[in-house]
């Protein structure tokens, strides 16, 4: 049977016009025609910051892989808001066509992130969210989700004997932390026999939390897991179980990882830790930058995946990848 000339010329549009698309995308990725310029603003941009640095790897690639400018900056230390807003200033001033943000704060970064999308620039969040909501788009880790995997992951084994648990956050509001204390919530409310003794709210830096933990341990004794929310609270947590010699009384499970939580993870201080994938962060903010600057439209939220990594775990090739990413400094 032959197919008829008008037929046949439909199949060949058809075929010719995904070609079309297929070598616009190419080109975009590899020959944009003006050179996009592309600020990122990270929490922190210290080279001690495993995390944020593998951030930084990632977007690196991606600016290489799509050939753009990109500029990365941010202050020294993350709880250093006013130096986060001053560098969001800086970025605006040079007129990038889209700055990447990792917010430090929900509420002060906010007028920060109204003002970049006022101006025209276009504004892609990352990791964290701020209240005004005026991004282009917003890429970051299900944290209800990672919260909910550190419950389980404490509460384990645990069914009708009673188990007392807390968890620990910083003193500033965030809502990522706020996400991750409902997941644990909802995986403690599973088990009849965990007693959740509350969320506490600890200052300023790990050796201020270590005293704090130290403190809550003696006012709480009987408890026998701590779900830390945070880096600071998980290596604070970790110090003051290890001092008090508790290692075998109370669980702890962390979030994020740095390499002094890996060699906690080792010792067995941690159970487990969730840890994001900052290369895969760093990268889909930049091409998702590329495509919004382009004129492409891009999915309001994406949702980069967590993984629980334990003892029994961390030695598998994708998890050492994970713990020990090769960043230069």
């Amino acid at each position: 049977m032959h197919l008829k000339k008008p037929v046949i010329w439909a199949v060949l549009l058809v075929i010719t016009l995904g070609f079309v698309a297929v070598i616009g995308m190419e080109m975009l990725r590899i020959t944009n025609p003006k050179k996009l310029e592309i600020a990122i603003v990270l929490k922190t941009n210290n080279i001690r910051s495993d995390y944020w640095q593998m951030v930084r790897s990632g977007a690196e690639e991606a600016a290489k892989e799509y050939a753009v400018n990109l500029d990365i900056m941010g202050p020294l230390s993350e709880s250093d808001t006013a130096a986060q807003i001053r560098s969001v200033d800086e970025a605006l001033a040079k007129k990038p066509d889209a700055i990447i943000l990792a917010a430090g704060d929900y509420d002060a970064l906010s007028s920060a992130a109204e003002k970049i999308t006022k101006s025209g620039t276009k504004l892609i969040l990352i990791d964290s969210p701020v209240r005004s909501h005026p991004e282009a788009s917003l890429i970051m880790t299900d944290n209800t989700e990672a919260g909910r995997q550190a419950g389980l992951i404490l509460t384990e084994g645990q069914n009708d004997s009673l188990f007392r648990v807390m968890t620990l956050s910083s003193g500033k509001e965030s809502l990522t932390e706020k996400e991750r204390q409902d997941g644990c919530q909802e995986a403690f409310a599973a088990f009849p026999g965990v007693a959740y003794a509350g969320n506490f709210e600890l200052e300023g830096t790990e050796d201020a939390v270590y005293e704090q933990v130290k403190n809550l341990l003696a006012m709480y004794p009987d408890i026998q897991g701590l779900a830390a929310l945070n880096e600071t609270a998980t290596l604070g947590a970790a110090r003051a179980v290890k001092e008090m010699k508790r290692g075998n009384r109370t669980k702890i499970v962390g979030f994020d990882s740095s390499i002094y939580q890996i060699k906690l993870l080792e010792e067995g201080i941690l159970k487990a830790e969730i840890v994001k994938k900052p290369f895969n962060l760093g990268y889909v903010a930049v091409e998702t930058a590329v495509q919004a600057s382009s004129g492409i439209k891009v999915d309001p939220k994406i949702n980069i995946e967590s993984r629980a990594i334990t003892r029994g775990n961390m030695y598998t090739q994708e998890n050492q990848e994970l713990l020990f990413p090769m960043v230069e400094k």
